[in-house]
């Protein structure tokens, strides 16, 4: 009997469209356990412009020798709304050159790695093993980045996001912050690049020690970013680690609502870390509803008084247990 997989395919073509649905890519690592079964189910296998469904990627930590996450990315076309579905796997996606998303509607997701609540598991790893490098380019608008585990080279972003790249949808992903001594933001914005779009329910947490200064650890955006938001992320740094800002969302009309912020006991507890100011905001944006376990008058700053904040909770440096309630 036809499995669920062949009934998607008429004379070898996959069947999309439904929905609005473009093209779908899949990515499989040579080295998961499933790569035989899904070569045999997916291998020769062409949409109707001729392009593969089927993109194996090959890597080890020190070289790649097969990139089918690249290859996958460049076979979508613009406005189509394609998907490159990376498939889970034991092993590692190490790739060596940015992955470039450059045409409106393209999506890189991991269905696997999604259900969380704030982050994704890491049922698929992407990391950067090239110096200089992001994981992720971005650079056109409705781009879709979701379900995965992204770490970044020490100090590089794991995104950026160019101007332009307008309403981005970058959600439910895990970013290990890997520092050495000057480390980008996990999420860099240039110019107007985020504007009217989300980063949401994503978790940035510190990975290695050394006490090492981020001047912005998790996201940066810029004020041309035009009602960017950044809702609903965990922060969480420890490992000795400081982080002058954790989310610096510049934007005018911005919304940075609902995060969770984290010193994992503080800089004088071992695994500790500091956040000294966990959120930047403009004089037009807004924080509502932000919680921070660090200490009295770390969690805000920015803002215009009595009209950019709302129920925002912060911990009082002499009990854990205590809040302060940050209307100001």
């Amino acid at each position: 009997m036809p499995s669920f997989v062949d009934d998607l395919f008429v004379h070898g073509n996959l069947v999309t469209g439904g929905l609005g649905i473009g093209n779908i890519y899949y990515v499989v690592n040579e080295d998961s356990t499933s790569y035989s079964d899904l070569r045999n189910r997916l291998f020769g296998k062409v949409h109707a412009d001729g392009s593969k469904i089927f993109h194996p990627h090959k890597s080890t930590a020190s070289a790649v020798t097969r990139d089918g996450l690249k290859a996958a990315l460049a076979c979508c076309v613009e406005d189509r709304n394609d998907y490159v579905v990376v498939m889970p796997s034991n092993s590692t996606y190490h790739i060596d050159a940015a992955l470039i998303m450059n045409k409106k509607c393209m999506h890189l997701i991991c269905p696997a790695g999604m259900g969380y609540e704030i982050g994704a598991t890491n049922a698929a790893r992407i990391q950067q093993i090239t110096t200089a490098l992001a994981c992720i380019a971005v650079s056109d608008a409705s781009i879709e980045i979701a379900g995965l585990y992204i770490k970044q080279y020490a100090d590089i972003a794991a995104i950026t996001l160019a101007a332009a790249s307008y309403a981005p949808n970058i959600h439910h992903n895990t970013f290990p912050l890997a520092w050495s001594s000057a480390p980008a933001a996990a999420i860099t914005c240039a110019g107007d690049g985020g504007a009217w779009g989300k980063i949401e329910r994503n978790w940035f947490v510190s990975q290695a020690g050394g006490a090492v200064t981020a001047a912005i650890a998790a996201i940066s955006i810029l004020d041309y970013a035009t009602a960017a938001q950044a809702n609903h992320n965990m922060v969480t740094i420890g490992d000795t680690e400081i982080a002058t800002l954790a989310i610096s969302n510049l934007a005018v009309k911005g919304n940075t609502n609902f995060n969770i912020f984290s010193e994992c006991g503080g800089s004088g507890v071992s695994d500790g870390g500091t956040i000294t100011n966990a959120i930047a905001i403009h004089g037009s944006g807004c924080a509502i509803g932000n919680r921070g376990a660090v200490a009295s008058g770390c969690l805000l700053s920015g803002g215009t008084a009595a009209k950019s904040f709302c129920d925002n909770l912060d911990g009082r440096s002499t009990s854990g247990t205590d809040i302060w309630n940050l209307e100001a």
